[in-house]
């Protein structure tokens, strides 16, 4: 599949990944997840749809988001809804086959937890994709949230 011109600095997400992660929060019990995530781009479209969901390591579900990565003439820029409420609205910055993003908006719906600030790391090496993700909850300030190792199981291209 080729991908629009947009989307050729950023090919390196394309496809499918697995792999295992952990995620700690001064308010919260350290744990681990198996993950999967999808970035796929649209014939002729200048963005990568992403889909993602955990599971409890005993298979049970924990968390999904869907959302955009989309290039633009001022940098990459990622949007995503969570189930749980919350949407985000993200501006970044390509380095190499780093991305990192930092909010610009937290949306809540009047029954989502008080997320006021995420920051979300992407790194590709090769069929490897490494994220963190640090996130501000009520009285914390921005502090590592999740960190997690996948591997590429089939290409987007």
């Amino acid at each position: 599949m080729e991908l629009h011109p947009a989307l050729e600095s950023v090919a390196f997400l394309a496809g499918k990944w697995e792999g295992v992660g952990h995620g700690q929060y001064p308010t919260i019990e350290s744990f681990s997840y198996q993950e999967k995530i999808g970035y796929r781009a649209p014939p002729g479209k200048p963005f990568f749809t992403y889909r993602q969901h955990t599971e409890a390591m005993d298979g049970s579900p924990l968390h999904a988001e869907v959302g955009y990565v989309r290039m633009t003439p001022a940098g990459p820029e990622l949007v995503i809804a969570q189930p749980t409420g919350l949407a985000e609205i993200h501006a970044g910055t390509l380095y190499g086959s780093s991305l990192e993003f930092h909010s610009t908006q937290v949306a809540a719906t009047p029954t989502a937890k008080a997320v006021s600030e995420v920051a979300r790391t992407i790194t590709v090496e090769g069929d490897t994709l490494t994220y963190t993700l640090d996130m501000a909850y009520r009285d914390v300030p921005l502090t590592l949230h999740l960190e997690a190792t996948l591997t590429r199981i089939t290409s987007g291209r």
